[in-house]
């Protein structure tokens, strides 16, 4: 692996390690970020120097999350893992179904508990009122992300604005 694509693996499972994902999980979204084809258990083990085991956990976590996709080729038993096509977006709408499965148990709560407790149902209500602004606020991103990538077509990277941000590492 070059250098400086092994710097981006590592940084990337820093950066997704202080998220609350394992560091294998960074390094795999790291490394498949960067590297557009489909590989086998197998070949991102020993590309990422770790055990078949790990990769395939932490995978299917990232599966979970819908940035990775888990594919599979005619004639061949193995499984094969790349980005997700609509990773971002799919990231977006994994985000809004927990979201959303928070804003259902706090509305259940609220209306059941009993009447003396007022104060734990405001606040109940007042965490449903925040989590369906994120639920809102998320929907607008999923939209507007569609009409960026539709307005993209075929253009490719070229297509994409620059970064308005300093890009340059943390600390540095």
């Amino acid at each position: 692996m070059h250098e400086s694509v092994a710097e981006f693996v590592e940084r990337m499972a820093l950066t997704l390690e202080a998220e609350g994902l394992p560091r294998i999980a960074g390094r795999l979204f790291g490394f498949l970020l960067v590297h557009p084809d489909a590989y086998s258990l197998d070949e991102l083990a020993d590309q990422l120097q770790v055990s078949k085991a790990s990769i395939s956990t932490n995978a299917r976590q990232l599966e979970e999350h819908r940035i990775l996709e888990r594919i599979s080729a005619p004639g061949d038993r193995r499984d094969y893992y790349r980005m997700a096509p609509d990773a971002w977006e799919g990231m977006l709408r994994a985000a809004q179904q927990k979201w959303n499965t928070m804003r259902v148990l706090l509305t259940a709560g609220a209306a059941a508990l009993p009447d003396e407790m007022e104060v734990a149902r405001a606040r109940l209500i007042e965490a449903e009122q925040f989590h369906l602004l994120l639920l809102d606020g998320v929907e607008g991103m999923i939209g507007r992300w569609s009409r960026r990538q539709a307005g993209r077509g075929a253009e490719g990277a070229e297509g994409l604005e620059q970064p308005r941000y300093d890009a340059s590492p943390a600390g540095a």
